[in-house]
């Protein structure tokens, strides 16, 4: 594993995301940094602490801000996901709260342990883990972002199961440094975030930042396994479908010279749709790299 030249601990964290904090560190392009996480809003929340007390947006925190040397408003922060690292894990199942919250009428925060790679849910329900990040972005021109919803242009709380080591991620700067924070890991998570929740998670992200300079870029796009994902974006799911696949047309005619009939038909063909997380309507439109 690459080593980082930076460790952000998990005390150096913000739950929020906007242009005043004050940043924990700076770097320079091209930098391997460290973010840890912790769960004590988990163990509180077991421990039988309301959840009122504990506060939604402190299960969400996030470490950071980094300030990336160089990094100005129309640039991208390129963010190479190389290592997650799972510590412990929980399964929190609260009423009313997402899809299945119905279902019950009881707080139940239950730590899940971890054997070799594999979260065990019960003796007889065992599955792999399979680590992501759940919550990465950077500050926005003005205001304050949540780490919890929505998700925004510039990351947040997104939920991509892309987001896992291998992937690549480009963010569009909106201030100076970018002020780049990371945060909320999953052991395991069902595309799309189907319950609210995952098998939320302490540990630890190895990012490799670099700068794209003038990147043009307005929404996250992601690269892995040969595959490049635009995130769309909408009030509604079929809006956000829309964005992505028009950012993807927009790819194949202004970036691959293809002709507008052409770009049709392959995209008929080869483009493929994904979930993003429950905070905002999110879709993934993907395309291998190489057009095969």
């Amino acid at each position: 594993m690459t080593a980082p030249d930076l460790v952000l601990a998990k005390e150096q964290h913000t739950l929020d995301f906007r242009a005043e904090h004050e940043p924990k560190a700076r770097v320079a392009p091209g930098s391997v940094i460290r973010f840890e996480t912790g769960d004590v809003a988990y163990e509180r929340l077991a421990s039988g602490e309301a959840l009122d007390a504990i506060g939604l947006e402190s299960f969400n925190r996030v470490t950071g801000p980094v300030y990336v040397e160089g990094a100005e408003p129309g640039d991208a922060l390129r963010i190479e996901i190389l290592d997650i690292e799972i510590h412990r894990s929980w399964s929190v199942w609260l009423p009313g709260f997402g899809a299945l919250g119905a279902y019950t009428q009881e707080t139940i925060a239950r730590q899940i342990p971890l054997e070799g790679g594999i979260a065990v849910i019960s003796p007889r329900i065992r599955v792999p883990v399979e680590p992501m990040i759940g919550c990465i972005g950077l500050a926005p021109a003005s205001g304050v972002g949540s780490t919890f919803m929505p998700a925004y242009h510039w990351g947040g709380n997104m939920d991509l199961r892309e987001m896992s080591p291998g992937t690549t991620v480009d963010l569009p700067v909106e201030v100076a440094g970018g002020l780049l924070s990371a945060g909320d890991y999953h052991a395991a998570m069902g595309r799309g975030e189907p319950t609210w929740v995952s098998l939320e998670s302490a540990g630890a992200s190895t990012l490799r930042v670099s700068l794209v300079k003038r990147a043009g870029i307005t929404h996250p796009v992601l690269r892995r396994d040969g595959t490049i994902l635009f995130l769309g974006q909408g009030a509604d799911l079929a809006a956000a479908h829309q964005h992505a696949v028009d950012r993807a047309w927009a790819y194949l005619i202004d970036e691959r010279g293809l002709e507008p009939f052409e770009a049709y038909a392959y995209a008929s063909a080869r483009l493929e749709m994904r979930f993003g997380g429950p905070a905002s309507a999110m879709v993934l439109a993907g395309l291998p790299e190489d057009l095969s």
